[in-house]
């Protein structure tokens, strides 16, 4: 389908996927999505990008897109900081699910962009940004989400523990954390929906 225009859209929300958002040349529809995002934010409705999303929306304003020193797949926790702690009424942390090599940087807006997550293994988690809010990882998963992603990505999983990596967990482990994690998780995301659809 077509990317839309802004006009015509209310509430934007860019999920995951597996290629990079730097694909520009084998996904071309990226540099419009790209434009999207800016202009959402300018004309202050609300976008939502998650994981590949929020990396989209990262580059649409000019931060860098990048290997992270580490992989993360799995249920690992996530630290909230800055304003949007008590303006989104976050915890202080929070187990949530995690599937990425590549990170983002925060694009260089100050008083625009603004920082408020972080992980051990990666130090950009996430930023707001306008209207917008970028999230690196996966507050909307769910058992069958979790179980597709699996399937899915069972030789990446493989390879990296294969490799020794320190933020790859396991299929076992990732079942296991998801039942108490994946519920709280959910919660987080209605709040950031109900804080992005706020008037303001």
């Amino acid at each position: 389908d077509p990317t839309p225009h802004e006009d015509d859209v209310d509430f934007g929300i860019l999920m995951g996927g597996p290629m990079s958002v730097l694909d520009e040349t084998k996904y071309p529809h990226f540099v419009r999505e790209k434009e999207l995002c800016c202009d959402m934010v300018q004309l202050g409705k609300p976008l939502l990008g998650i994981c590949l999303g929020a990396q989209m929306i990262a580059s649409a304003f000019g931060a860098a897109i990048k290997k992270n020193p580490e992989k993360e797949i799995g249920w690992f926790p996530v630290t909230f900081t800055g304003d949007a702690v008590e303006e989104m009424n976050l915890p202080e942390s929070l187990d949530v699910f995690h599937w990425h090599g590549e990170t983002f940087d925060i694009p260089e807006l100050p008083g625009i962009a603004e920082p408020f997550a972080f992980s051990e293994a990666c130090q950009n988690q996430a930023f707001k940004i306008g209207s917008g809010i970028a999230l690196q990882f996966h507050l909307e998963a769910t058992p069958e989400s979790m179980e597709s992603m699996l399937k899915n990505g069972d030789d990446e999983i493989k390879a990296g523990i294969a490799a020794g990596f320190d933020y790859v967990q396991n299929p076992k482990d990732i079942r296991i954390a998801g039942k108490t994690a994946m519920g709280p998780a959910n919660e987080l995301l209605v709040k950031i929906l109900d804080y992005l659809l706020e008037e303001k």
